[in-house]
C-alpha cells in the first residue's frame, strides 16, 4: 500500500507554508510508503506551478511492488503537463500497456502507475473501467485544467475528502485531513447505525462530520476553470452476469477459471510474494492454486495459536503434506496485559471504530509475519466468506 494527499484551491493560490504544510500531512502515513516520497506543487490555473504559489499540490508515500527504480517514484508526469498519485495496484497492466502500445503510445517506465495516465490520455476518465485492479488515485491534468479522482469497484482502497468553500482536500487516511477542519465534531448518524446495526462504511460519510469517501466505482472530476465538482460512474453491476442461467457444473468451471486468472494477475510483482495459510477452505485454495503457478516455490506462512482448542494446525499440516507447500509457522500471542495499549494503536491505524476484535487479532497477524519473513506483499483468504456468501447472516439476503 501507498499513502497519497491531495490540496486544491478553486479559487485562490497556496503558498510556500502551505506546501511544508501539506508535505508533512502526507509524511503523517510515511508506514503505508516507506521506500520513496515525493511532493508536487502545481498552477493548474496559470503558469507553471512553484511552491511559493501553487493551486494543486499533490503528496506520495511509496511502498514499491511494481518497477523498483526511482523513474517509477511518484508524483509521475507523462512529460505533457499531467501528474498523478496513486495507492494500489493494476493487475491487468500488462495487457493495457500493450493495447497502448499499438495505439503508439510510449513508455519510460515499467510500472502500472504509467499505465494508468497512457489509459486517461487515450480514454479520459470513462478509460477506468478497462482498469483490473485497486486503486485510489489522482490525477491533475493541466491542458484540461481538471483535476480526477477515482476509486476502485469495491472501494478496497480508502480515499477521503474533505470540500470546504472552494477548497478540497483528499488523502489515503482520516488523520491526514482532520488539522483541515475548523473543529472535529462526531457524525451522529453513522455513530447511530454502528452502535444500533454494527455497520461501517456502508455509504460515503465516515464518523467524521465534514469528512467522506470517494464511492465505488467513481470518480470526481473537479474543473479547475468553472469550479465544478462532477460525479460521475465509471463502471456498474451486470444483471446478465449473473442471471442464474446455465448449469452448476459450468458455473463451478467459470468460477475456477475466473480464479486462478486473478491468481496469476496477483502474482505479478518484482518483489518475492508470500501467502497466509490458515488452514481453511479461502486460504487452502489460494495456497494450492498460487503454488502450481510458482511451480512449487511459493512461500506460505501459517500464524498459529498456542492454546490448542483454537489451533488449525493439523488441517495447515495435511495440506502441506499432500501438496508439497513449503511453510513456516509462528506461534500468536496477545497478552492481556497489552490489549489496552494493542487496542489504541490499532485505532490509531483505522481512525474510526471497527466490528470487532478480530480486526486486532489481524493486525497483530501480520505484524508478526513482516517481523519475521521481511515480505511486502502476501495473499490471504480474506474477502472469500463474502464472495461465496460463507457467512450465516447472507441467508437472510438469498
Amino acid at each position: 500500500m501507498c499513502g497519497i494527499f491531495g490540496a486544491i484551491h478553486l479559487n485562490g493560490f497556496y503558498t510556500k507554508e502551505d506546501f511544508h504544510f501539506f508535505s508533512s500531512l502526507t509524511d503523517m502515513v510515511a508506514y503505508r510508503g516507506p521506500d520513496a516520497s515525493g511532493y508536487r506543487a502545481v498552477n493548474v490555473k496559470q503558469d507553471p506551478g512553484h511552491e511559493d504559489r501553487f493551486d494543486v499540490f499533490i503528496g506520495h508515500r511509496r511502498l514499491s511492488i511494481i518497477d523498483l527504480s526511482n523513474a517509477a517514484n511518484q508524483p509521475l508526469t507523462d512529460g505533457a503537463g499531467r501528474w498523478i498519485v496513486f495507492n494500489g495496484e493494476i493487475f491487468n497492466y500488462i495487457e493495457l500497456r500493450d493495447e497502448l502500445i499499438q495505439e503508439g503510445q510510449c513508455f519510460k517506465t515499467a510500472s502500472d502507475t504509467e499505465v494508468i495516465l497512457g489509459i486517461y490520455k487515450q480514454y479520459g476518465e470513462d478509460g477506468f473501467s478497462k482498469l483490473n485492479g485497486m486503486w485510489a488515485f489522482a490525477i491533475v491534468d493541466g491542458p484540461r485544467k481538471k483535476v480526477i479522482l477515482s476509486r476502485d469497484r469495491f472501494s478496497i482502497k480508502p480515499l477521503y475528502y474533505i470540500h470546504r468553500d472552494d477548497r478540497f482536500y483528499f488523502s489515503s487516511e482520516i488523520k491526514q485531513i482532520l488539522p483541515l477542519l475548523p473543529e472535529k465534531k462526531i457524525n451522529d448518524n453513522s455513530m447511530f447505525v454502528y452502535l444500533a446495526q454494527g455497520l461501517t462504511d456502508h455509504n460515503e460519510e465516515s464518523f467524521f462530520q465534514g469528512v467522506c469517501q470517494v464511492a465505488a466505482k467513481h470518480n470526481f472530476v473537479i474543473d479547475m476553470e468553472k469550479g465544478g465538482l462532477e460525479k460521475k460512474a465509471y463502471w456498474n453491476y451486470s444483471a446478465d452476469a449473473a442471471d442464474g442461467s446455465g448449469n452448476l457444473p459450468e458455473a463451478v468451471e467459470t468460477f475456477r477459471e475466473l480464479f486462478l486468472d486473478s491468481l496469476k494477475m496477483r502474482l505479478r510483482s518484482d518483489v518475492e510474494i508470500g501467502a497466509l495459510l490458515s488452514g481453511g477452505l479461502d486460504s487452502s485454495a489460494i495456497t494450492v492454486g498460487a503454488n502450481e503457478i510458482q511451480n512449487g516455490k511459493l512461500s506460505t506462512f501459517s500464524v498459529i495459536s498456542d492454546d490448542k482448542k483454537f489451533s488449525e494446525e493439523r488441517f495447515i499440516d495435511l495440506l502441506c503434506r499432500s501438496k508439497q507447500i513449503r511453510n513456516r509457522k509462528l506461534t500468536f500471542r496477545i497478552h492481556s496485559e497489552n490489549i489496552q495499549e494493542e487496542l489504541e494503536t490499532v485505532l490509531h491505524h483505522h481512525d474510526e471504530p471497527f466490528g470487532g476484535f478480530s480486526t486486532l487479532a489481524h493486525f497483530k497477524i501480520l505484524e508478526l509475519l513482516k517481523k519475521n519473513s521481511g515480505l511486502k506483499v502476501v495473499l490471504s483468504g480474506q474477502g472469500g466468506d463474502e464472495i461465496l456468501m460463507g457467512y450465516f447472516k447472507y441467508f437472510f439476503f438469498n
